[in-house]
């Protein structure tokens, strides 16, 4: 999906990047704590948004090869990709990665994990996972290595959680609909820390807001925090945001209750919550939004279902990413000094 470039994306590069070094001081400073990484092979999984660049940069300038894969081509900014290519990094897929025989990993979905255990490899020292839906696969592993959950970290899960990607997820479906969310009926799938930004935020910007939790004691937390817990069926829903970091969390059977005009918008890391096949081919509504037949019914779908804020946006801000920039370089650091002291397994992560 080819979607115009957003204000921000149209200013040169160069000036966007000294705008984000200006607002990204703890990435800096985390930057200048890594220790030697120069015996360090270190592939990377993430978004290849501008922020991204900010670590990555870090990672080469403390002296570690490096190597990417993009985790969604639909977020991946082309100019950016040029930019760390020239900073020595290549970009490329899970296969190449663990060809290129990495020492560690850091990770938004696990992809080379799931592909390193694919194929047997078994000279990964230890890994950071930092999204939902990577600890979920990782779990399913047969792992020879530690992995450490940088999710469940208190400044990644209840700030950068809870309230930046709400509102940028929010910003970027207004702004590319032109519409508010006043007198809307959104429902949230998932009432984790995502899903609660999402509800808040949504609240505040004027929806009646439901939320659709399986998990008994998050939806006693959402019904405590003013929200209508229902089921999955989107019957009364305008919108339907998903963010729970499970594959198929709208089926077929979700969308077949969805009204006619319902509106679907992915917030969590992956297109795979929304089970796309069952939508079908689609047509352009506007340039962000495609129109599906299901059922006799009209169902809309949000940047091809991909993680909304990136894919059709400029993702979180530049000075609240800072913090989860900042834990991202860190927690590399901590990795290369101490990861090997764990044992295979996934680990909460215990580092600064």
């Amino acid at each position: 999906m080819e979607l115009p470039t957003t204000a921000w994306q149209g200013i040169d590069l160069e000036q966007r990047l000294a705008w984000a070094r200006r607002w990204m001081r703890r990435t800096a400073e985390a930057a200048g704590r890594l220790p030697d990484l120069t015996a360090v092979r270190l592939a990377v999984t993430a978004h290849l948004d501008l922020k991204s660049a900010l670590f990555l940069q870090a990672y080469r300038t403390a002296g570690a090869a490096v190597i990417v894969h993009p985790a969604d081509p639909a977020t991946t900014r082309a100019d950016v990709q040029r930019l760390v290519e020239a900073w020595g990094i290549d970009v490329t897929d899970p296969a190449a990665c663990v060809a290129w025989e990495p020492t560690h990993t850091v990770e938004m979905g696990g992809d080379i994990l799931v592909e390193a255990a694919a194929r047997g490899y078994d000279g990964i020292v230890a890994g950071i996972e930092m999204t939902r839906t990577g600890l979920n696969r990782v779990a399913a592993l047969a792992l020879t290595c530690p992995v450490f959950d940088l999710d469940g970290v208190p400044l990644k899960n209840q700030l950068h959680n809870r309230f930046t990607v709400g509102t940028s997820t929010w910003h970027t479906v207004t702004a590319r609909t032109q519409l508010s969310l006043h007198g809307l009926t959104v429902l949230v799938a998932g009432y984790g820390e995502v899903g609660a930004g999402l509800a808040r935020t949504a609240r505040g910007l004027g929806a009646v807001v439901q939320v659709a939790e399986v998990d008994p004691a998050r939806a006693l937390i959402a019904s405590y925090d003013g929200f209508d817990v229902v089921g999955l069926a989107g019957d009364r829903a305008d919108i339907v945001v998903t963010a729970t970091g499970r594959t198929g969390t709208l089926s077929a059977d979700v969308i077949g209750t969805l009204k006619d005009g319902c509106l679907i918008v992915n917030a969590g890391h992956s297109a795979d919550e929304i089970d796309l096949d069952a939508l079908g081919n689609g047509v352009q509504a506007v340039p962000a939004v495609t129109s599906h037949r299901v059922g006799g019914r009209e169902i809309l779908l949000f940047a091809g279902g991909h993680v909304a804020n990136l894919a059709a946006g400029d993702g979180d801000s530049l000075n609240a990413f800072d913090v989860t920039a900042a834990l991202i370089v860190d927690s590399a650091g901590w990795l290369v000094a101490h990861g090997n002291e764990y044992p295979t397994g996934l680990h909460a992560y215990p580092g600064p």
